[in-house]
């Protein structure tokens, strides 16, 4: 009875401790599942984050920031200058077939809106305006007026020969509708009884338009190709382009419209070398413009919708300066504000405030050259990207 009993006992020891190993086993296997499965998620992640960073380093793209630049601020500027000069033209035929008073007023408004038109695609010497030289086609001041009656008297011109750059393009026009000063009554006279006055005229207004319309063409042909070439070396689009802009803020707008006038670079003030001075009423109209142009295109705001942003100058150095407490472009657009202020408070007529108050003028010359140090030295350093030019102004 007793051996029965042992045996029984043994019997159930033996199931009990099977079913502790398989247990064991059963436990073991799915510690080693749950292991796997944490080290496969673990794996995931990993790939996921190296994902992210690979992403966040892509984030900003060159090519991304050309293409808003070429299809929402460049090609609609100069969609938008080719119009205006359709409507120039326009009623440039209305007033030669009636040369009234009302029809001279129309013509000098769609002479000033062509010509603000202009302020925001001056910048982009490059490609086919840089090779048809349309800058010193388009707005050479001041105007040689000398060439220009010469041009007229003789009715024998060649728009292409370099000598008759400052004898056509908006300043030319703006010679011709206000040349003998605020007396509309005289100029009408001028233009009425000189047919070769208006014949001279309708031929520079059809080469400004011939001349625009062949560089948005070209835009319109290459810009695929354009936004392409964002690599970081002397000839590529992105490096031209920035330097371009660069260059325009110098050049064409701090010394042209301020600098040169104002006597900056001279013994004496220029007062004659301001733009609009025939017209006498719109320096300060055009400065603002072409201010607006630039802020413009350094903080990516879409010229037809200024609700509509991309990427830019200021996205890429934000980009690049990512962690940092103080970024470089908000000290630029501080800067530029504070230029654009100051133009406020000129009067309209630069020579007149030259004349009168030459103090003024160069205080606003010094507001804009404030930013230049800060776009071609300290921006090109963040970017990488070495100027294309040189100069002589000490900055």
């Amino acid at each position: 009875m007793r051996i029965t009993k042992f045996l029984i006992f043994l019997l159930i020891f033996g199931l009990a401790c099977e079913k502790s190993d398989d247990d064991a086993s059963s436990n073991q296997e799915q510690i080693n599942l749950t292991s796997n499965t944490q080290t496969e998620e673990l794996s995931e992640n990993s790939n996921d984050s190296d994902s992210n960073e690979t992403n966040s380093d892509q984030t900003f793209s060159r090519e991304e920031m050309l293409g808003f630049i070429v299809n929402q601020i460049i090609i609609p500027a100069y969609n938008n200058l080719d119009g205006s000069l359709g409507e120039l033209k326009t009623s440039f035929d209305l007033f030669n077939n009636d040369v009234n008073e009302e029809n001279l007023t129309d013509l000098r408004d769609k002479w000033l809106n062509s010509y603000k038109s202009w302020q925001h695609v001056e910048m982009y010497n490059i490609g086919k305006a840089m090779e048809t030289y349309f800058w010193h086609k388009s707005n050479i001041y001041p105007v040689d007026t000398t060439r220009v009656n010469s041009n007229i008297e003789n009715a024998s011109y060649d728009l292409e020969d370099p000598n008759n750059y400052s004898a056509q393009g908006f300043p030319t026009i703006e010679y011709l509708l206000y040349g003998l000063g605020d007396d509309t009554s005289k100029n009408l006279i001028q233009l009425s009884d000189n047919k070769k006055n208006r014949d001279y005229l309708n031929g520079i207004i059809e080469a400004l338009i011939d001349n625009t319309k062949n560089v948005l063409n070209d835009w319109n042909s290459v810009k695929d190709e354009f936004i392409t070439s964002t690599e970081n070396s002397a000839s590529s689009n992105l490096n031209m382009l920035v330097n371009d802009f660069i260059y325009y803020y110098e050049k064409n707008f701090r010394a042209n419209k301020f600098g040169i006038p104002g006597g900056v670079f001279s013994s004496v003030e220029l007062p004659d070398r301001v733009e609009g001075y025939f017209s006498e009423s719109f320096s300060k109209e055009l400065a603002l413009e072409s201010m607006n142009s630039i802020k413009n295109f350094f903080n990516g705001i879409s010229y037809q919708d200024n609700e509509v942003k991309g990427h830019c100058l200021k996205s890429y150095l934000d980009y690049t300066e990512s962690g940092s407490a103080n970024l470089l472009s908000d000290e630029i657009n501080a800067k530029l504000d504070i230029a654009e202020n100051s133009i406020k408070e000129l009067e309209n007529n630069f020579a007149s405030q030259i004349n009168s108050d030459l103090t003024t003028i160069l205080r606003t010359y010094d507001d804009i050259q404030a930013t230049v140090v800060l776009l071609k030295v300290d921006m090109l350093q963040v970017l990488n990207i070495n100027v294309d030019y040189a100069d002589a102004d000490g900055d």
